[in-house]
This record gives C-alpha cells, sequence and structure tokens, in this order.
C-alpha cells in the first residue's frame, strides 16, 4: 500500500473513531438528563469561570444562537448568571450560582470518574503518545486548512 492510500485509510479510521467519540459523549449526556451541548457548556464554564457567551461559542464551535438558549435554560433555572462584563459592555460574563456549581460538578465529576476509568485502562505512554498526537494533529491541521 501506497503512503497517500495508507494515509487515506488511516483518515478514514480517525473520523470514526471522532464520531463514536462523539457519540459515547451524547449517550452519556442522555442518560444524565441532558444534551451533549449542556454538557460541555458546562464544562467550559467550570474550567473558564467568568467566561462570556462568546468565548463559550467559539471553543465549543456552536452558533450563538444555541449557546443563548442553552444559557437562557440554565439561568431560569439558577444554575447562572449573566452579567455585564466591565471591561466590554458588549458582552456578558456567564458565571455559575451556588446551585449551578454544585450541578455543574455533580455532572462533571461523575464525567471525570468515567473518563479517568477509561483513561487508565491505557498505559502512561499511550495515554501520553495519544495527547502528544492530538496536540500535533491540531497544528498540522491548523497550518494545512490555514493555506
Amino acid at each position: 500500500m501506497n503512503e497517500e492510500n495508507e494515509v487515506t485509510e488511516l483518515l478514514s479510521t480517525y473520523y470514526e473513531s471522532w464520531f463514536k467519540i462523539n457519540q459515547i459523549y451524547r449517550i452519556w449526556s442522555k442518560k444524565h438528563g441532558i444534551q451533549d451541548t449542556v454538557l460541555f457548556i458546562l464544562y467550559v464554564i467550570e474550567v473558564s469561570p467568568c467566561c462570556s457567551q462568546n468565548e463559550i461559542c467559539d471553543k465549543l464551535c456552536l452558533p450563538k444562537q444555541t449557546v443563548s438558549l442553552i444559557l437562557s435554560r440554565l439561568e431560569k433555572k439558577g444554575y447562572i448568571s449573566r452579567k455585564l462584563d466591565s471591561e466590554d459592555h458588549r458582552n456578558k460574563v456567564v458565571s455559575f450560582t451556588e446551585q449551578g456549581s454544585k450541578y455543574a460538578r455533580g455532572i462533571l465529576e461523575q464525567l471525570k470518574a468515567s473518563e479517568i476509568e477509561a483513561l487508565s485502562n491505557m498505559s502512561k505512554e499511550q495515554r501520553r503518545t495519544m495527547v502528544e498526537s492530538f496536540c500535533l494533529l491540531s497544528d498540522l491541521l491548523a497550518k494545512s486548512l490555514s493555506k
């Protein structure tokens, strides 16, 4: 098999794995009563306290309307608050309320436990190689696709 065919085959396998991982998160989220987009928005707010709606959109590649709708629902449930950014009045800062922090932590800790369990079934070297390879691929794709 020549190199181009081998790379094409590996690319196909990569896409199938990517789709499968997305489906796994979608199914997990559904079992826990939320959409996967909500799960990832909770994650972004958890790791980036006081982030803006635009930052969430950019990080997750989600349309502003989708993120706005989800944030409105979370706000109505008392899980988040949105306040004008003191430095940029065009943006609102999103943060958890105390109730929202407990809610998100409960879900995200369950997710993290499952992710740790899965990754613990790989050797240290496999984990390190996987992460380093994803970082390298993202850098190379950014370079290649920006041409």
